[in-house]
């Protein structure tokens, strides 16, 4: 059996390394030419996120995983505050229990991705899109974007909210536009020693939303890692080399509302400096802690995204072709539940084709299996999600 998986994000890699580490044979096909575009900085782990690496990755690489994870927080927890760090309400991650000596936290993004992209060598090819796919006979051909076919017996759509394979597998989704565009702004800030240690204890708990009377938002994550990635790669997976990480706190948000924010494709050599100012304009009356972190921003990692998201997707037959991820269920990072539950997916397929290959199932048994499992658990979350000013956004306060 051959897997064909059209992207290589988080999702995407993860299946690859779990079949990889099943004995199945697969190759990932990642549109863009390097594996370095940036889709914010960390990412919230929880049980879900966390328990599908541990049982897609090798131990080494899990472990890497959990050394290259931030360091436990005072409280894991989310958490609103007001604009001078008077806390207003938390409320619990989601997920499964995740406890113990070192519980899922969060990771920087690209580390997650290089962990996951680790050992896979010519598995994966960049600069390879996947357009399209055709069935013929009991395999799938994939059509990829300069005009060549790669065939499989399986073709998974990891490849996003715009997934080409889903645009074929189910035309009849459609991509909502959220409009939430202030949220869209990412940032990093520097978290020394002397700033980590000066920081209202608050805004080093889980996940921390602040926001004022004026409408202003501004979300906080840290990401101070419990061993430094190029250390813990050095000394746990020889073979492996991660880029450094000096610890951040990750901004999104805090910018005034109505302020016009340009098109991910549309900034020019000004527009950081110019977001930049708008964000320092919007916190000027804020706490000094919090306004600080605005103004220390590291205006090179400034970059927007627009919300895209889906509704779920009523069942549909299943076969030799699926979608996992963001491709089937892009939500609002309301909850942080999209990369853990895009993990979960590949775990639960890796597990489903691992049948498959031990002859106790057939494919599109085992893809309707998954199927349904990902459709009971994340459409109700992806439904929540959706409700962002109920939620999500400094809602949380209500």
């Amino acid at each position: 059996m051959h897997v064909v998986i059209a992207g290589a994000g988080l999702s995407g890699l993860c299946l690859a390394q779990g079949l990889t580490n099943a004995g199945i044979s697969c190759a990932v096909y990642e549109r863009d030419p390097e594996l370095t575009r940036r889709a914010g900085y960390r990412i919230t782990m929880n049980g879900d996120g966390g328990d599908a690496l541990e049982r897609c990755l090798a131990p080494d690489l899990y472990e890497l995983y959990l050394q290259c994870s931030r360091v436990t927080p005072p409280r894991r927890v989310s958490v609103v505050i007001d604009e001078q760090c008077a806390e207003r309400t938390t409320a619990p991650h989601l997920g499964p229990p995740n406890d113990g000596e070192r519980p899922h936290t969060a990771i920087d993004r690209r580390t997650l991705r290089q962990i996951l992209a680790a050992r896979l060598g010519d598995r994966i090819h960049t600069g390879a899109a996947v357009v399209g796919f055709e069935r013929r006979g009991e395999g799938v051909v994939a059509e990829l974007a300069d005009g060549s076919e790669v065939s499989g017996d399986v073709l998974v759509g990891a490849d996003g909210v715009a997934s080409a394979v889903r645009a074929k597998l189910l035309p009849e989704v459609e991509v909502i536009d959220t409009g939430v565009r202030g949220l869209g702004v990412f940032a990093r800030t520097p978290l020394t020693p002397e700033i980590h240690d000066a920081l209202p204890s608050t805004l080093l708990d889980g996940f921390v939303i602040a926001s004022d009377s004026e409408g202003v938002t501004l979300a906080l994550g840290a990401m101070d890692p419990r061993e430094p990635p190029e250390r813990a790669a050095a000394r746990l997976t020889p073979d492996l080399t991660l880029d450094p990480v000096e610890p951040y706190m990750m901004l999104s948000g805090g910018v005034r509302p109505g302020t016009v924010i340009p098109a991910p494709g549309e900034w020019g050599p000004d527009t950081p400096a110019e977001v930049h100012a708008q964000m320092c304009d919007a916190v000027s009356d804020w706490h000094p802690a919090l306004r600080g972190l605005v103004e220390r921003i590291d205006r090179d990692t400034l970059f927007s995204a627009h919300f895209k998201r889906l509704d779920p997707t009523p069942a549909w037959e299943s076969s030799n072709v699926t979608v996992i991820g963001d491709a089937i269920h892009a939500m609002l990072p309301t909850f942080g539940m999209g990369g853990n539950t895009s993990l979960r997916d590949a775990a639960l397929l890796t597990a489903g084709l691992q049948r498959v290959a031990a002859g106790e199932t057939t494919v599109p048994e085992a893809v309707a299996g998954y199927e349904a499992a990902m459709r009971e658990y994340v459409y109700p979350i992806m439904e929540m999600s959706a409700d962002h000013d109920r939620f999500g956004g400094g809602g949380l306060r209500r």
